[in-house]
């Protein structure tokens, strides 16, 4: 599963560089009518149902490159509207907090991913020049498969917002806030949290997918010339 683990990281970083198709899951999944919705309701800031929706796109590629960027610049991301009361911060400091705690996982998952990387490297080396074989096409998907299976069925178990919630307490600090009400999170409010997430999650897997099916009959031709060679 080491080759599947890289494809998702790949394709994360290729959603990462679109925004994560932020564009399409405004206009098509219901956040634009939630912002709608929810915006005038915020306790804390004024005027973001008035933003467009070239602000909001903006506005989450700020958010999408600080996280991807050790954080820098969460605080200084702004909008103003007609009804804003003038320039206002996006974020509240309990927000900035759970983005830099975002962004600090995914600085240590690069750790995490080179080291997949070097193994992966490694063990096709082995593989290739001592076995001179590697594990059949058939096999890589069936164990794909059966890892997609168990996943399935713990989302069909325990429900996708349960899964989401349990993986939250999981990886972020106790004392840290990471569930936010929709009247005191515009960060909430303009992803439509957790909704957006469990969109972006079928896009990642499915490009994650597509790229893993590509690497895995590229290597099956690779190896085959290496081992005939």
């Amino acid at each position: 599963m080491t080759t599947f683990l890289i494809t998702l990281v790949l394709a994360w970083f290729i959603l990462a560089g679109q925004d994560f198709g932020y564009k399409f899951w405004h206009d098509n999944v219901g956040i634009a009518e939630g912002i709608e919705k929810y915006g005038p309701k915020n306790r804390y800031r004024h005027g973001f149902a008035d933003t467009t929706r070239e602000q909001r796109f903006e506005l989450f590629s700020q958010i999408n490159h600080s996280v991807h960027n050790q954080g820098k610049g969460l605080s200084e991301i702004t909008y103003q509207t007609k009804t804003s009361r003038g320039q206002q911060t996006l974020l509240r400091q309990p927000e900035i907090v759970h983005l830099q705690d975002v962004a600090n996982l995914i600085d240590s998952l690069k750790i995490v991913v080179l080291l997949i990387g070097i193994s992966w490297v490694f063990l096709f080396v082995i593989l290739t020049k001592k076995y001179r074989s590697i594990p059949s096409i058939k096999f890589q998907l069936l164990s794909l498969f059966s890892l997609l299976l168990f996943g399935l069925v713990l989302i069909i178990l325990f429900g996708p917002e349960q899964v989401f919630n349990i993986l939250h307490v999981w990886v972020f600090p106790k004392d840290h806030q990471w569930f936010f009400y929709y009247q005191d999170s515009l960060m909430s409010t303009m992803m439509l949290a957790p909704i957006l997430f469990g969109w972006i999650s079928i896009l990642w897997l499915a490009v994650a997918i597509t790229i893993y099916g590509l690497i895995t009959l590229s290597l099956a031709k690779i190896t085959e010339k290496l081992i005939n060679k």
